[in-house]
């Protein structure tokens, strides 16, 4: 059975391959040179157990490749408002863009997705997956905290260094894809 294009760039998911995923942004003629070129490392790399030429020439890729899409947006001015209140007398909301959902959500979509999920902070922590395919997420089984700090926030609120907060957290993927539309 013949390997499909799209079968290879999909993303596994792993930091190492993480900038690999817009190769399907690319012309085939490169795409295919890509895999050409990995293959033949791969095989030089077994043979000589020396696989720092394969390291070295995922991460030239990866970089190169990367550097190739345009961010999807710009803005030329960021409105800010100063925080003035204490936080002793403030009410804070968690956000993250780490891909966290709890069990029975829908999951992220890690093609492109803008939309949220609302985590309620007493969910146990056995219950929240990760999509992501920006960062390695195998660390954040050992400590949520460090995508989704809600144990950390319900320690400030217990000594007093913030006052209230929202009950849920959001979380957001943290990427997307652009869309063209055609305005006809």
């Amino acid at each position: 059975m013949a390997i499909r294009l799209n079968d290879l760039i999909h993303n596994p998911e792993t930091a190492p391959f993480s900038k690999l995923k817009y190769l399907k942004r690319m012309p085939e003629d490169e795409v295919t040179r890509f895999f050409n070129r990995l293959f033949l490392l791969s095989v030089t790399s077994k043979e000589t157990g020396d696989w720092s030429v394969l390291d070295k020439f995922l991460e030239e890729e990866g970089d190169r490749i990367s550097s190739q899409v345009a961010p999807p947006l710009g803005f030329d001015y960021t409105p800010w408002a100063p925080f003035e209140k204490r936080l002793s007398e403030s009410k804070i909301a968690i956000l993250t863009t780490g891909g966290v959902y709890v069990e029975g959500q829908k999951p992220f979509n890690t093609d492109g997705d803008s939309s949220y999920r609302e985590i309620p902070l007493d969910t146990p922590v056995d219950q929240f997956p990760i999509v992501h395919t920006h960062y390695d997420t195998t660390g954040v089984a050992e400590d949520i905290d460090s995508v989704l700090a809600i144990h950390r926030l319900q320690e400030i609120i217990r000594e007093g260094i913030v006052a209230e907060y929202n009950p849920s957290a959001y979380s957001f993927m943290g990427t997307y894809r652009t869309r063209q539309i055609s305005l006809k």
